[in-house]
């Protein structure tokens, strides 16, 4: 099995920073703000195994653009693949009720 790298955008790295604040400080829950947290960069790090096991996002304009996404929790990690240089892309992690198809 090959492994692809991981690189993760500055916009997703904000994104995990202000998930893990919000939560830690306007929720008053640090504890759950860890556990997020770890889920999420589990989630990331299996990618580099299966990076074809989550869909294509349910949007023409952003599925053409190769976008796939993968749900933890409350959260959506959005993701490119680039097969040619074996790196998957970490574009965004956003709440998922968020409008987040006119964020991407």
């Amino acid at each position: 099995m090959e492994k692809f790298r991981i690189d993760i955008s500055e916009p997703a790295e904000g994104d995990l920073r202000d998930i893990v604040r919000y939560i830690s400080s306007q929720l008053s829950a640090p504890l759950t703000a860890l556990k997020i947290m770890e889920a999420i960069d589990e989630a990331i790090s299996k990618l580099s195994y299966l990076p074809h096991g989550y869909p294509l996002v349910r949007d023409d304009r952003l599925a053409s653009m190769g976008y796939h996404k993968l749900t933890i929790k409350n959260y959506i990690i959005f993701y490119t693949i680039n097969v040619k240089e074996k790196v998957v892309e970490i574009e965004r992690i956003l709440y998922g009720r968020r409008d987040w198809k006119n964020i991407l």
